[in-house]
């Protein structure tokens, strides 16, 4: 086995902050050559343009089939309990636009939001639209598309908390995931196939070799479909034509739940041996964590490290300064 996949380096922004009156006179003075509107005006470009490559940091979210919770692992990967209420049997995870985070309870039919701190409530809950939901996947306009496993179907919920059936006639619909133009896919565990959904059409077929009991779907940041193989201990990649090949074929056991970090390695819930295998880039794996009852699924929250904040604040405080010079200046 490979060591573990080298975390991304972080970004250490050092600056000095002048302070400014707003009474001060941004026309007339001037320091070591530069005027005050210069250097506040170089100092929020450059912040921002940093802005896009400061680090950030991962939150590894798992949902524990056996005994009702979720866990979190922080950026430095110690564990806590997000959740331990309002679960039964959690399968599939999905974040929302403003990190909410959506959990399938396969046991009792319903879907539940947390937010932030953990603290849930139903969000949306119904027989039969709802029967045995296990994947979740929201497409790019803020609608939750769940996979039933009790009726072979996908239910769509929009932001109202409205369901509607986007398909039925699927079989044992497990994994979803939605591509960056909202195109949906779903892993029909038992008849080994992954079945697309363009917009509004019926779905057609994307993939049908290569897969034993497709579980878990998730997309890479270059559109890369990754499927876990749980009838084989397996992950397949496909790309965007549907040609596939094997990602990964060891540390595996009984593979679910998918998901990627910021940095481009991929979590897989090993189901069978209650542990998560994080894979870099070319496929090398090694044991993230283990003592899991049933991973089920996992979900990935990444959020900008402490320095980001710092540049950002800088970035704001320079086109301020120079609202503030030109509403002097006039």
């Amino acid at each position: 086995m490979n060591a573990k996949p080298t975390p991304p380096k972080t970004l250490t922004v050092h600056a000095q902050l002048e302070i400014i009156p707003l009474s001060h006179d941004f026309s007339s003075e001037r320091h070591e050559g530069m005027s005050v509107l210069q250097k506040s005006v170089l100092l929020g470009l450059g912040a921002l343009l940093l802005c896009g490559n400061v680090a950030q940091a991962d939150f590894i979210y798992v949902a524990n089939a056996f005994n009702n919770t979720i866990v979190r692992f922080d950026s430095s990967g110690t564990q806590t309990v997000f959740a331990n209420s309002g679960l039964a049997t959690p399968q599939g995870l999905a974040f929302d636009a403003n990190g909410n985070l959506y959990a399938a309870n396969m046991g009792n039919g319903t879907i539940e939001e947390f937010d932030s701190s953990g603290h849930g409530s139903v969000y949306v809950q119904g027989f039969p639209a709802l029967s045995g939901p296990v994947g979740l996947a929201f497409d790019p306009s803020g609608n939750l598309y769940v996979g039933n496993t009790g009726n072979s179907t996908v239910t769509r919920c929009n932001s109202m908390g409205q369901l509607r059936y986007v398909s039925s006639g699927l079989d044992y619909p497990w994994g979803l995931a939605c591509d960056s133009s909202g195109n949906l896919y779903v892993a029909n565990a038992l008849n080994n196939t992954i079945e697309r959904f363009v917009g509004r059409e019926q779905g057609s077929l994307f993939a049908s070799t290569g897969l034993s009991q497709p579980g878990g779907l998730a997309f890479d940041h270059n559109g890369n479909l990754f499927v876990a193989n749980t009838g084989n201990n397996t992950i397949e990649e496909f790309n965007s034509s549907g040609v596939g090949f094997v990602f990964a074929n060891t540390g595996l056991n009984r593979p679910s739940g998918l998901a990627f970090d910021s940095a481009g390695n991929l979590y897989v819930a090993n189901s069978g041996n209650s542990t998560i295998e994080v894979f870099d880039s070319g496929g090398h794996g090694s044991v993230f964590a283990s003592g899991f009852r049933n991973p089920s699924f996992i979900a990935v929250l990444a959020v900008p490290e402490p320095a980001t904040w710092a540049v950002v604040t800088l970035g704001l405080g320079g086109v301020f300064g120079l609202r503030r010079a030109r509403s002097e200046l006039s």
